[in-house]
């Protein structure tokens, strides 16, 4: 069964996940997300959770440390393994990754110039698999592509095709791609012929209209084309909304659920 889930970072300004968590819910939607679980007090979040009927379906398993360098992947095992206590008391098994950190802002920390594109491949492949044995039963790993012409310029994996032949190297079929829609349509795909291509190697989709990454029907895209697609295709899983709202967050949440109930 196909579920929404909303990301709550960018919505209702600064009231605190709980309060998120509750308007969410009130909004109709079962299921959350968010980025990192330094930054939160993870037995509200699961409290807020409990109390609303809500789980959290996904969030970053990666604050520090890069796929790309061997150098750093203690670093990112370490972070992982933090990840994982935060993910065993919200009973969620789903964590994602990215090749390069982030900094503020979302500008990677370091693109590694020095190094060619063989070598950062081979590197995420080693690090994916020193990951793997540490997926929690049921659970998966979600390495996320991003865009690299406006909002993470350096990143190194930006392209879906090369996505896949880094998750077939390593041989684990709990690892998959973390579909993000808004990135891939920023680079130039087309996302429904992307959704056929690749649905099998799809562990987890993002949504946000293009350009501007606000919810569906502020942009260009024709969303509900695109979750139809979604909808008609072998993907069981989540679709996460991770957009900014261009305006109001209960709004923003109503032109979900409405395009939601549009398709589903």
């Amino acid at each position: 069964m196909i579920k929404p889930a909303i990301c709550f970072e960018m919505l209702y300004g600064n009231d605190t996940p709980s309060q998120k968590i509750k308007k969410i819910a009130d909004a109709g939607f079962e299921y959350v997300e968010f980025w990192s679980w330094r930054d939160k007090d993870i037995d509200a979040i699961k409290t807020a959770c409990n109390e609303n009927g809500v789980q959290v379906a996904n969030f970053s398993g990666q604050r520090s440390g890069d796929l790309v360098s061997v150098s750093t992947h203690e670093v990112l095992l370490a972070d992982y393994k933090d990840a994982l206590k935060s993910a065993a008391i919200l009973g969620n098994t789903t964590l994602m990754v990215l090749t390069n950190e982030l900094g503020d802002g979302g500008v990677v920390v370091n693109s590694y110039p020095e190094m060619s594109l063989q070598n950062k491949d081979k590197a995420v492949v080693d690090g994916l698999k020193k990951l793997s044995p540490l997926i929690p039963p049921g659970g998966s790993l979600l390495l996320e592509p991003l865009n690299t012409v406006k909002d993470h310029v350096g990143y190194h994996l930006y392209d879906l095709d090369e996505a896949v032949k880094l998750l077939v190297k390593t041989g684990d079929s709990r690892i998959k791609i973390l579909c993000d829609l808004y990135h891939q349509g920023m680079m130039g795909d087309d996302l429904i012929s992307l959704i056929q291509k690749h649905v099998q190697h799809i562990g987890y989709f993002h949504i946000a209209d293009i350009p501007g990454r606000g919810e569906p029907n502020s942009g260009s895209i024709n969303w509900k084309a695109v979750l139809t697609e979604i909808k008609n295709s072998s993907y069981e899983g989540v679709v996460g909304f991770e957009y900014a709202p261009s305006g109001d967050s209960d709004k923003s949440l109503a032109v979900i659920q409405s395009l939601w109930n549009s398709v589903f």
